[in-house]
């Protein structure tokens, strides 16, 4: 179905009095704008804070939401493109994002989304893409959340020292792919020497020496995953920034969102010519998601780092928990099991972001405090030299 023109595109349709649910046309689904606005509230909070797109939370959110699978993922991707474009923008004023890192990333994320997109339109074609899509969601997001959570849980108890080099840091760092330098032909007169270096610094990142390939491959990966699942990646390329190249999770944060731009932007186009996203759908939950994000990016600044990645092992657990809650009641056709993973995902997620809020409160509360005791000394000690 090729994207729809302005004059076909058809306007939701309003359910009967009492009930807020909403008849969306094109991806032709029934779903509460409210509930939309709630998700995307969640999502933009998170997104702002975590640095990943949301679309893991988007697509879930929407696949529970009872969204087709290709519409959710389609939808799911135009979401991530507009927030991470928002939370980018303060990361990048903030000084979090190391670009140099971030275009090698999407040097390989551009070709792994053109595959992952491919192969889900096979799958859609085949009519497995919903099991397909929802088991690898499920399988990914409960591992990933377990270990990270595991991770956490572990740091809290034994509170270790800062880590040195070495373990997958000190091995990706290391690692020698290919050539150290290429010699590229150059013209007559030009000031390039020709010579490029395959294994340069990162020092926004704070990494001295690592080959280029490394992010290149480890964007490919993400950039295939994202096609095939809807989402911006970030979920996956945020630990792999933290735990696996040893970014600061702030660093981490700012330089995946800038990868996501371009993840959700290629995306989004790739699914819009084949007319399978909802821009209505969208609107509705970006309106309430450009508010979260600048709030969520705010709060990195006073936040800790541990508890950054805390709560983040802990949204990523809840939403495998909550997709794969869904695909059971779509299995056994069980409206309480919907209605119990909406709740789940939802609420939890919703229950993160609020703590997200309220972390920002706190550190803006105390920082207040501060400002007051420093300007009541300044007061006494001007007071006393007068006074002198």
């Amino acid at each position: 179905m090729p994207w729809p023109a302005l004059a076909d595109v058809r306007l939701p349709i309003t359910a009967p009095a009492g009930d807020t649910s909403v008849h969306f046309p094109i991806a032709d689904a029934t779903v509460s704008p409210l509930l939309l606005a709630l998700l995307g509230m969640i999502v933009g909070t998170m997104t702002g804070f975590f640095g990943v797109g949301g679309g893991f939370l988007i697509t879930g959110g929407l696949l529970v939401l009872g969204v087709p699978t290709i519409y959710a993922v389609g939808t799911g991707l135009l979401m991530v493109m507009g927030t991470a474009i928002t939370s980018t923008l303060r990361h990048r004023r903030l000084g979090n994002v190391d670009i140099r890192l971030a275009v090698l990333i999407v040097c390989g994320t551009i070709p792994g989304v053109f595959a992952g997109e491919r192969v889900n339109a096979t799958l859609e074609h085949a009519g497995v893409a919903g099991p397909v899509v929802g088991g690898v969601y499920f399988v990914l997001l409960l591992s990933l959340g377990s270990l990270m959570v595991g991770n956490w849980i572990r740091q809290l108890r034994y509170r270790p020292g800062p880590r040195v080099g070495g373990g997958l840091p000190g091995w990706f760092r290391s690692v020698r792919i290919g050539p150290d330098r290429i010699r590229l032909p150059i013209l007559a007169g030009a000031r390039f020497s020709g010579n490029v270096n395959l294994r340069p610094a990162f020092p926004g990142a704070g990494i001295e020496e690592m080959s280029a390939l490394v992010p290149m491959f480890a964007g490919f990966t993400i950039g295939f995953v994202a096609a095939l699942l809807g989402a911006g990646g970030g979920f996956l390329l945020m630990p792999f920034l933290v735990y696996g190249l040893g970014i600061p999770p702030a660093i981490a944060i700012g330089t995946d969102l800038f990868q996501i731009i371009i993840t959700g932007s290629l995306g989004a186009f790739l699914y819009s010519l084949s007319g399978n996203v909802d821009p209505m759908i969208a609107v509705i939950m970006f309106a309430s998601a450009s508010v979260g994000t600048q709030l969520g990016a705010l709060a990195t600044r006073f936040v800790n780092a541990s508890r950054i990645l805390g709560l983040f092992g802990v949204t990523v657990l809840n939403a495998g928990v909550a997709v794969g809650l869904g695909q059971l009641a779509r299995l056994l056709g069980s409206g309480g099991l919907e209605q119990i993973s909406q709740i789940l995902l939802l609420g939890v997620s919703g229950a993160v972001a609020v703590t997200i809020l309220i972390l920002l409160a706190a550190a803006a509360v105390t920082q207040a405090r501060r400002g007051r005791r420093l300007s009541a000394l300044r007061e006494a000690r001007s007071s006393r030299r007068r006074v002198v």
